[in-house]
């Protein structure tokens, strides 16, 4: 355990220093999230609220209902782009560094996940709660709700940033991956448009993705004042995803440490 934690505290200082060595990148993560829950907010002006058939959104509502989902979606968005920049470690040799030390495999993909989230997060987190205050008449959470559910969210966002480096860091090409994984977990999680207003189709891809689960239960505990009991099938979901995707991590690093004991190599695919 001393040495998990060892491994776990170490990637979390480097990525520190790798990437959040310059206080103007926290501007830049501040600016970009902003600027686009702006701009989606004023294009929702332009549409008459009343008639959207989401019973938790109406036009006073309205900017808290699409900062929860711009909130949520930092969680992954920012692991998204941390593991894309976290595979560059395996072209400059890093990983391999890794792997030729006693260091915790698992550690090292934990480590990356929570940094990035934490820290990409903050400037975002800050902006939301004064939001949420100046709106607070719209406003019904329950303390102790909001907090179970911000842990599952939470869990839910390290297990996916974790799954993203595990296959991120053993491909040759992952700009694919980044192309699948950013975009189109905007468009089909419901960030801005509810998943109950999609055809079928779409909400067939939208299950696919734990941000959908994430922003719902979110938007239910702080816009209809959902309880625990309410918000029971997403816990359940919850651990779930976060299990799925554990089980998966763990499976993918044995298989390539097998590969790499077999060819040399650790480019996996």
């Amino acid at each position: 355990m001393k040495a998990f934690i060892k491994t776990f505290t170490a990637e979390m200082r480097k990525q520190h220093k790798n990437y959040f060595h310059s206080k103007m990148i926290y501007i830049s993560l501040f600016v970009w999230p902003v600027l686009s829950f702006i701009t989606t907010y004023y294009s929702f002006k332009a549409f008459d609220i009343k008639n959207i058939k989401a019973s938790y959104i109406t036009p006073e509502n309205v900017i808290v209902y699409l900062l929860i989902g711009y909130m949520c979606m930092s969680f992954f968005r920012s692991l998204v782009q941390s593991s894309w920049s976290f595979s560059f470690e395996r072209i400059s040799g890093t990983l391999e560094l890794i792997y030729l030390s006693p260091a915790y495999r698992a550690a090292v993909l934990l480590g990356n996940a929570v940094s990035s989230l934490f820290e990409s997060i903050f400037v975002m987190v800050v902006f939301s709660v004064f939001i949420l205050i100046m709106n607070s008449e719209v406003v019904y959470m329950k303390i102790m709700t909001c907090i179970v559910v911000f842990l599952i969210i939470t869990g839910m966002a390290v297990m996916w940033g974790m799954f993203l480096n595990s296959l991120f860091l053993f491909s040759r090409d992952t700009d694919f991956l980044f192309t699948i994984l950013e975009e189109p977990m905007e468009l089909f999680s419901g960030v801005k448009v509810p998943t109950a207003l999609f055809p079928l189709w779409a909400k067939a891809i939208s299950v696919i993705f734990p941000l959908t689960y994430a922003i719902e239960a979110a938007r239910r505990v702080v816009l209809m004042g959902s309880s625990l009991y309410d918000i029971r099938g997403f816990t359940g979901t919850g651990i779930l995803i976060m299990s799925v995707l554990f089980t998966l991590i763990m499976i993918i690093v044995k298989i390539v440490e097998r590969h790499l004991r077999i060819t040399g190599n650790i480019t996996l695919f």
